[in-house]
């Protein structure tokens, strides 16, 4: 598996504890397949990304405040690198997060509850 580029991790704040994570190919259909981890589980398995979402669910809550979602490039398309954007629905809210990917770094995003920061600030 590729080393995941930490410099460029995204986090989202959110206050439900179901989430859909919608990745897409980024502007050009162009062939870029990908795999999906959550918490180190392959969760999708060299899906081709397009117009139709490749469709992930994730929990978070007190017990679980934490979910690590990366997206792996199983290829490279016609025009390198891989690129994906993924829409998290959270509730009512949607955010919109640009990923690359490649042979050597694959694009980590992580999630923590709303709720926990709360109970964290607490203490």
């Amino acid at each position: 598996m590729p080393e995941s580029d930490f410099s460029h991790i995204k986090e989202v704040y959110v206050d439900t504890g179901k989430l859909r994570l919608d990745f897409y190919d980024n502007d050009i259909i162009d062939g870029d397949s990908i795999s999906v981890t959550v918490n180190n589980n392959v969760v999708v398995s060299h899906q081709l990304l397009s117009v139709k979402p490749v469709t992930v669910y994730a929990k978070v809550d007190l017990e679980h405040p934490e979910q690590e979602i990366t997206m792996i490039a199983e290829n490279m398309g016609s025009i390198p690198p891989n690129t994906a954007l993924l829409i998290v629905t959270a509730g009512k809210n949607r955010y919109k997060l640009y990923l690359e990917s490649t042979d050597k770094k694959c694009a980590g995003t992580f999630y923590l509850s709303e709720t926990r920061l709360k109970n964290i600030n607490a203490e």
